[in-house]
């Protein structure tokens, strides 16, 4: 399987770019994905899971919903990154490592050794 590479990459959704300084083709980078929807970085690609479980939902209060889009963060990155520990996912969503653990259950992704 070849590796796509292109002299720029640009977010769909923010319009952040990534590229070199001579012009010169680059890899897409490890965090960003390119899908049907488009080519997104990390950030919206976390935004984009959370607004996903929010459309989801059932309306709710705003606290309901927080812990909600919370949660969602949580899962994409233990989707992503499933072998990095509990604390640096964690660290990674601005959340608890007990909420990485609770999610790691839910998912049935066990936590590396």
């Amino acid at each position: 399987m070849s590796t796509i590479t292109a002299k720029k990459w640009t977010c769909d959704q923010c319009g952040v770019t990534v590229s070199r300084l001579g012009g010169e083709k680059v890899e897409l980078p490890e965090s960003w994905a390119t899908s049907g929807d488009g080519t997104f970085c990390l950030l919206c690609r976390r935004e984009r899971a959370a607004q996903a479980a929010l459309d989801a939902a059932p309306d709710g209060n705003l606290e309901a919903r927080a812990k909600l889009r919370r949660a969602a963060l949580v899962e994409f990155e233990i989707r992503r990154r499933p072998g990095h520990g509990n604390g640096e996912i964690a660290k990674a969503c601005r959340s608890s490592v007990a909420a990485v653990v609770a999610a790691r259950k839910r998912l049935k992704i066990p936590a590396p050794n």
